[in-house]
């Protein structure tokens, strides 16, 4: 699978998107000329969020495998088929597919953005980032796909809960009948305290037993749970 890339959302209104996650204390990350349509990246050091103004499949896991070209026989013979393939030369290579759930998950040959270390940025008001979560409707099929990928993948067999890791990004599997959003998940040590200063920014709410949820703009929700003890 590469390198993980960043989390990638497509939305219409990019400059909003982008004050959405400066409120909540994320910074840029520079990026290059990879994208002919507008794009940037929102950081906390450890996350990566793309925001892409453009019509395509979002969210979708972003990854930069080299020489892509060369490396899509080994997906296919893991039975993937491509629902995005943009591979010529001289070009900037791309490739789609799509987990059991039907989220997309791209590899791109080269990486968009530059990394910053969270020793340079301000803490955010989310915490620190813990998982992607992904509500699953079969949590076994989803364990051995990612497990066909090379990812780690470890279950807690008196909850259930299954989370597949790689190369900076835990991917949490959630088996769910309803049909939800996808979710960032941050740890934070005060969350009473953190609940008045994101409601005096504006940002919507919903206060329930996991904790703070917050919609974002491009559809997806972050968590903000308690930090565990």
């Amino acid at each position: 699978m590469g390198d993980f890339l960043e989390i990638s959302l497509s939305t219409r209104d990019i400059l909003a998107s982008v004050e959405f996650y400066r409120k909540l204390g994320f910074s840029e990350a520079p990026v290059g000329a990879s994208w002919k349509h507008p794009y940037t990246v929102m950081t906390d050091g450890r996350l990566y969020i793309g925001l892409h103004r453009r019509e395509a499949a979002s969210p979708a896991l972003s990854f930069v495998l080299p020489d892509l070209m060369r490396r899509m026989a080994d997906f296919e013979a893991l039975g993937i088929e491509f629902a995005v393939s943009n591979i010529e030369l001289h070009h900037f290579n791309e490739l789609g597919f799509t987990d059991p759930d039907g989220r997309m998950i791209t590899l791109l040959e080269a990486r968009t953005y530059s990394p910053v270390h969270d020793a340079h940025l301000p803490p955010t008001l989310c915490g620190y980032f813990l998982e992607y979560r992904l509500p699953v409707r079969d949590r076994a099929a989803s364990m051995r796909f990612w497990e066909s990928l090379g990812l780690i993948v470890e279950q807690d067999e008196d909850s259930g809960y299954a989370q597949a890791s790689w190369s900076g990004i835990n991917i949490g599997l959630a088996e769910s009948a309803r049909r939800r959003t996808p979710e960032l998940v941050f740890a934070h040590s005060a969350l009473d305290e953190i609940e008045p200063l994101l409601e005096l920014r504006g940002f919507t709410i919903q206060n329930d037993a996991d904790g703070l949820r917050l919609p974002t703009p491009e559809g997806i929700t972050l968590l903000l749970r308690p930090e565990a003890a």
